[in-house]
């Protein structure tokens, strides 16, 4: 006896289409169809999950907001035990946890259903695309309802298709939405979990001991959504390194770096090729050669070297057009980079990376030996800087005249406004760090004023561009705070006006700048619910600072002790008034991996660093203290000192969060 045995009108394929239609599930299967009894039971299952979806998605009945999210985990036994979990289901997961070798059908259950899965596509190409700008989101749509129908079907998926997707949904996890969360029916710390259950199994899949990834364009694809996402959420660790590596070493299997030689184009003119395919190679490639570059003129460890060699490759730039006019059988339309389309912003960071490709060639010594170059090489530098400043594309520009010109292209393109602050903020900070070297000599030599200068009006620029971020938040749904390197940049930008208002107490718009220093602590302060890794990177850099400036202090006070400390006013402080060792320590002194013995040695009770339990408190008065305390202390290092401690901010999260 077989399903649907007592009544021939109502064969399996036709009750499947009603169900799933009074569901809301629009999967079509073909007439005639009869499933086997594995299939029948797939789709008894699917039935299931659709089933519980609806039930957990019905605002008339129980929803996130009335009712504990721990009590929702009877969803999770219908739909992560069988072929789907619903995207508000993966802290119940333990699929990581338990299985080290787990098969292609165990990771295709981790899953959102179709319905979920749409909405998180949609999202990652309205918030995430714009800055990774390497999907051809209308192929990428395909694939991910071609998939899920081969799903439906009883067919086993392909490794590199289910990686792909698992790197759009961790992307689109990673920026929720409020109202992304509200489709979904699912909180922020759900998103968190199925950000973590998303790009870990699309790292099982990459990492899987029976070699599940074969080289391929949409392999390359998913490699490079995950070295991004990565990045911007944790730092350098280790993972980011080896995925960029992997990245590369396929491309070169692939033979990408020779995808445009006069041989390679010949042979697609004679062969016949997908141009799609061939265009999105050239926007993988490009990416990781445009991430190389900017990395190596950024701070940290990786900087003053790149592994990109322009004579070692050729392969032509994206072209400016958008994706809907990109067909397999060629590019519809290219446009000047004077008419916005989807990929300009991608090609003016190719251009930027260019610059700070050249700046490292030109400036090894100011990275690798103690001797600087002669300075009439910097102001050519900054000029080149300022020139690429002048010739970006009016709708990317800053200025009023600029920006009311393009008002409807930002309507129309709503990405455009954050694209145009993304752009600024990282020319910013490399014309920062190009003078920062002769920030603090400028304030003394008029030679070096100039530097001065463009390092604090560039500085200033960068938390001033962070700020107007969060005004285009609302209106596009992208959370600067989520994006680890941007707020490292924020940080460092603080921490150079710190440094100048210190050294300059009475200078023309000091208070205007520790205004700035203290709205920027602030803004990472609230970073804390989007980034708690960041925070952590943070806390240790200030621990660093403060045990640094004590022990500046401590060989000051020990070579005159009668000799009062300089305050943030300029004037002297009384030993009475001064930061006392009876005061409360919120922080214990630390050793760390980096640090070695250097922090034990320098006790900083002395100071009261913003601890977790002040950081969630969030009073003004903690960054006001340490705004005190460094303002006391700060102006006893030298401009040596100030430098090697520069050149020591770094944040290194854990390397096993993956």
């Amino acid at each position: 006896m077989g399903f649907g045995s007592d009544d021939a009108t109502a064969s399996p394929g036709h009750l499947d289409r009603q169900v799933l239609g009074s569901l809301g599930v629009d999967e079509e299967l073909p007439d005639g169809f009869k499933p086997s009894h594995d299939e029948l039971l797939f789709r008894i299952r699917r039935l299931e999950d659709c089933l519980a979806e609806r039930t957990a998605g019905d605002n008339n009945c129980i929803t996130a907001h009335n009712f504990p999210a721990a009590t929702r985990s009877t969803a999770k036994t219908v739909s992560g035990t069988n072929y789907v979990t619903l995207f508000s289901t993966h802290h119940f997961s333990t699929l990581h946890d338990e299985v080290k070798s787990p098969s292609i059908v165990e990771l295709t259950k981790k899953l959102p259903p179709l319905r979920q899965a749409k909405v998180l596509f949609e999202h990652y190409a309205l918030v995430l695309h714009p800055n990774i700008g390497v999907l051809h989101i209308p192929s990428g749509r395909a694939l991910m309802e071609n998939n899920y129908q081969c799903f439906l079907e009883g067919e086993e998926p392909s490794a590199a298709d289910l990686m792909l997707l698992f790197s759009i949904f961790a992307g689109a996890a990673l920026l929720w939405s409020p109202q992304l969360l509200a489709k979904l029916n699912a909180t922020r710390e759900e998103a968190r979990s199925a950000f973590l259950a998303y790009i870990r199994t699309a790292m099982c899949l990459l990492d899987h001991p029976h070699g599940l990834i074969q080289a391929s364009t949409t392999a390359l694809v998913a490699i490079g959504m995950m070295a991004h996402l990565v990045m911007n959420t944790d730092g350098f660790p280790l993972k980011v390194h080896m995925l960029r590596h992997r990245c590369l070493l396929m491309s070169r299997e692939m033979e990408i770096h020779r995808l445009d030689t006069a041989k390679s184009i010949e042979a697609r003119r004679l062969k016949g090729c997908d141009m799609i395919d061939v265009e999105v190679q050239r926007r993988v490639w490009w990416n990781m050669v445009a991430s190389d570059w900017l990395l190596a003129f950024s701070g940290g460890p990786q900087e003053g070297a790149y592994t990109f060699q322009p004579r070692h490759m050729n392969v032509n730039l994206p072209s400016n057009t958008d994706d809907e006019l990109i067909t397999a059988g060629g590019i519809q339309q290219v446009f000047p980079l004077s008419v916005p389309t989807s990929m300009s912003a991608f090609l003016l960071r190719v251009q930027g990376a260019q610059l700070c490709r050249e700046i490292i060639d030109t400036l090894p010594s100011i990275l690798l030996d103690s001797q600087y170059p002669d300075y009439e090489t910097i102001l050519e530098l900054d000029a080149k800087c300022h020139r690429a400043i002048d010739h970006i594309p009016t709708y990317f520009k800053l200025d009023r005249e600029s920006i009311e010109s393009s008002r409807s292209i930002c309507e129309e393109r709503p990405y455009i406004a954050w694209q145009r602050i993304s752009i600024h903020f990282s020319l910013n900070t490399r014309l920062c760090r190009l003078h920062r070297p002769y920030h603090l000599e400028g304030v003394k030599n008029p030679k070096y004023a100039y530097s001065h200068e463009v390092c604090i009006r560039s500085a200033q620029k960068v938390l001033e561009l962070r700020q107007a971020l969060d005004e285009v938040d609302s209106d596009i749904g992208i959370k600067p705070a989520r994006f680890w390197v941007m707020m490292h940049h924020v940080f460092s930008a603080a921490l150079i006006l710190a440094m100048d208002v210190s050294f300059n107490p009475q200078a023309p718009g000091a208070e205007e700048r520790k205004a700035k220093v203290l709205a920027a602590y602030r803004t990472l302060e609230k970073s804390k619910h989007d980034s708690g890794y960041l925070m952590e990177g943070i806390q240790k850099n200030l621990q660093t600072l403060m045990a640094t400036l004590h022990k500046q202090r401590s060989r000051s006070s020990a070579a005159a002790p009668s000799e009062p400390s300089l305050g943030g006013d300029g004037g002297s402080v009384e030993p009475d008034k001064a930061p006392g060792k009876d005061q409360p320590s919120n922080i214990a002194p630390t050793v760390t991996e980096n640090e070695g013995t250097f922090i034990s040695d320098a006790p900083i009770s002395d100071f009261d660093l913003p601890s977790e339990g002040m950081l969630d408190a969030g009073p003004e008065s903690s960054w006001e203290k340490l705004w005190s305390d460094f303002a006391a202390v700060a102006p006893e290092l030298d401009v040596a000192q100030w430098n090697t401690l520069l050149e020591d901010v770094d944040f290194h999260p854990p390397l096993d969060i993956y």
